[in-house]
């Protein structure tokens, strides 16, 4: 029945991602710079995460309503009232029907479309219902998006880069005989009471969805001011408490509060660091449709524990050059290049002032430490999150699942939005592959945008402020037999590395097991970290025991360890490690220390160099850049021979040579790119220069004084 993308079509694709293809790294676990960890420990996250947002499979969901039912739908996609209908789920891991599912349109412009999304509602005529751990499902058309994987790559990205945000997987969903309705759509995760639960750990704070309806979600301030105006506004719902009291008092202290009062406050109100990241993914994406640009598509959490708003991100597909209109949305916006300074200039949301953005914005970014902290999270995702060889397993996953299905079904041509056919979603990954304001409404291909972005990004975004070479290093959350505190109690503990040559002084910092609560606890006066070395604090809630016995404990089950600023500098992000679920004596730490990578360490290692226990070769950095490779647990002042091959094998190193009759796992022929000195702590380094290393090679190093061999990565 579907038409199944050829085999060269494929392999185009391949080609054209290959210079992008990113290492594999097979010691890490996650990386060092998430912020909000996922919730894991959550139990109906953990269960969904399980049964229902499969991203390596397409999910089939076949749905039987009344067809007058479907008829009214179809001719009047506006409709907010749910139906009944039976779903069947079918995916790898169940087979599942459930009768007394409601069922209707949703969406804002694109109910307009079409192919219109459709909302599940498992709970609407049974009320408490769950669907492995879920209430509802968005099935997103992607309408307008001719790959249909900009949303779900978007979501990736927030979710990277620490911001509570949802989760997506594609299903194939059938409406009856699937004559009207048949096709792939995008199941994009509720924010709901579940949602927060998960992620903030309580569901009762308000919970604002912001969007376009009469002025945009512009959080402007509006005579006169009180809850029952903004309730008014069609722009906001609230979704949990039915209060609009405190986005009233946020909007007031937002728009009306003076300099010094809201420099000084601002960062009570909401968890600015957060904010400052969700807006930089926007900024990097060029995704237009949340508060900067288009005032819509957010929403606002006020978390009860930290007594701070959350802004998450929702709604992401108008993203990674998607643009409408004649000429592009804003008179030909190349999304992909558009500057640092004045991003959000000449947008809906920075009406009716002149400022860049709305005023919470425009407010923060007068804020030197806020501006550069934006400017650095924007390069961050450059280098990093958004760096088009890092998403590449994505890229080839989304096209590898979608090319047998896209546009086939009911969708397609003349049925389908600008009458896309299965050749144009093959097309959308290259094409166009540069700024094209007459390709409406995809200005850009989808990998042409990322290397676009990621290098104008780079290479022309302001370099912020310079912070302080401190790390949070390494952690143990269930000391039971290691080292002791002066009490002589086997207590958690945090170390803290300084990768420079000067001493840093850490009087006034504050540390955090809680990400939107910056000041937990105030590192005390005199607290000197040494050049190149290590401090620790014990995390035992009993700061009478000692100046570095902070306030809080440690959770076994995973969390994270957060380092900010002194008041003086806006308490703003330092340094970070969120770590899983541990056992007793277990250590999770960065590889190297200070580096990119974090793993499990092979044994704890206080106020010392973290080790794998054994010979481990890691890499920082993404083909076609500039990398570099660190050889792990090698022998102090040894030397490491980094070898490379185009193929793996199986190889013995010659007679009349170091380590003769070693095997290494590459295939003849196999060359010597450098040697390199270890350091006292076993770690050898080696920069590969930009466009150096072919892509496909593969790497192992070898400790010439053990003759012990690596993993091999690669290209």
């Amino acid at each position: 029945m579907h038409r199944f993308a050829s085999s060269a079509a494929v392999n185009s694709l391949r080609k054209a991602i290959a210079p992008f293809v990113a290492i594999v790294f097979l010691l890490v676990g996650t990386d060092g710079f998430a912020q909000h960890p996922l919730p894991v420990n959550d139990n109906d996250w953990a269960e969904s995460e399980a049964s229902v947002f499969l991203e390596e499979e397409v999910t089939q969901i076949f749905v039987t309503m009344d067809e007058h039912l479907l008829d009214e739908f179809m001719q009047n996609p506006y409709l907010d009232t749910y139906v009944d209908a039976t779903v069947r789920i079918v995916n790898s891991v169940l087979d599942e029907t459930h009768l007394n599912v409601g069922i209707r349109p949703r969406g804002n412009s694109q109910r307009g479309s079409m192919k219109f999304p459709w909302k599940l509602s498992f709970n609407e005529f049974v009320p408490g219902r769950k669907f492995h751990g879920i209430e509802k499902m968005n099935l997103a058309s992607e309408s307008t998006d001719p790959s249909m994987a900009r949303e779900s790559l978007a979501y990736e990205i927030f979710r990277s880069f620490g911001v509570a945000s949802g989760r997506t997987n594609h299903v194939w969903l059938t409406i009856n005989d699937g004559s009207k309705v048949q096709g792939v759509f995008n199941n994009i995760e509720q924010v709901d009471e579940e949602f927060v639960q998960a992620w903030f750990g309580k569901k009762d704070g308000d919970l604002y969805k912001c969007r376009w309806k009469d002025q945009g979600a512009r959080l402007l301030w509006t005579p006169p001011g009180d809850a029952a105006t903004y309730r008014n506004l069609g722009d906001y719902e609230e979704k949990i408490t039915d209060s609009f009291q405190r986005l009233a008092d946020f909007i007031d202290f937002v728009c009306n509060s003076d300099d010094p009062t809201f420099n000084a406050g601002i960062g009570g109100w909401i968890n600015v660091d957060s904010f400052l990241r969700a807006q930089a993914v926007d900024m990097y994406l060029g995704q237009w449709d949340g508060l900067w640009i288009f005032p819509n598509n957010y929403y606002l959490y006020w978390d009860t524990e930290s007594q701070r708003f959350e802004y998450i991100p929702w709604d992401l597909d108008h993203s990674m050059g998607m643009d409408y209109w004649f000429l592009p949305y804003f008179w030909g916006t190349d999304w992909a290049r558009r500057p640092f300074a004045g991003w959000g200039d000449s947008s809906e949301a920075s009406k009716p002032g002149n400022g860049n953005g709305p005023p919470l914005i425009d407010r923060l970014l007068k804020i030197p430490e806020y501006e550069s902290q934006l400017a650095r999270n924007v390069k961050e995702i450059a280098a990093y999150h958004g760096h088009p060889s890092r998403l590449t397993p994505s890229v080839e996953r989304i096209f590898n699942l979608l090319a047998p299905l896209a546009y086939t079904g009911s969708f397609s041509g003349s049925t389908m939005e600008n009458g896309y056919q299965p050749q144009d979603f093959l097309d959308s990954w290259e094409f166009p592959s540069d700024y094209s304001s007459f390709n409406n409404p995809a200005t850009w291909g989808v990998l042409p945008f990322l290397r676009t972005r990621s290098d104008y990004v780079r290479s022309n975004y302001p370099d912020p402020s310079v912070q302080p070479s401190i790390y949070v290093n390494e952690i143990v959350a269930k000391n039971e037999t290691g080292i002791t505190d002066e009490a002589g109690e086997y207590e958690d503990w945090i170390e803290i590395f300084n990768n420079s040559s000067q001493p840093v002084d850490l009087s006034g910092f504050f540390l955090s097991n809680r990400y939107a609560d910056t000041k937990e606890w105030e590192i005390p006066a005199g607290t000197v970290v040494p050049p190149n070395g290590y401090i620790l604090i014990w995390c035992d809630g009993e700061v009478s025991q000692g100046p570095l016995h902070a306030s809080f404990s440690l959770d076994k089950n995973g969390e994270g360890v957060y380092l900010f600023s002194p008041e003086s500098s806006k308490n703003v992000w330092i340094s970070s490690l969120v770590y899983p679920a541990l056992n007793a004596d277990q250590a999770w730490g960065r590889l190297p220390d200070a580096g990119f990578n974090t793993a499990q360490l092979a044994f704890p290692t206080p106020l010392a160099a973290n080790q794998t226990g054994s010979l481990d070769l890691v890499k920082e950095g993404f083909v076609p850049d500039a990398q570099v490779l660190h050889a792990l647990g090698a022998t102090p002042d040894g030397r490491v021979a980094f070898l490379w091959s185009r193929k793996a094998g199986s190889f013995p190193i010659g007679s009349g040579i170091p380590c003769a009759g070693t095997t290494l796992s590459l295939g003849s022929p196999v060359f010597k790119g450098s040697v390199q000195k270890a350091d006292a702590t076993g770690v050898a380094s080696v920069t590969i220069q930009p466009n150096v290393a072919p892509a496909g090679i593969l790497v192992q190093c070898l400790d010439v004084s053990s003759c012990e061999v690596s993993n091999v990565i690669e290209f």
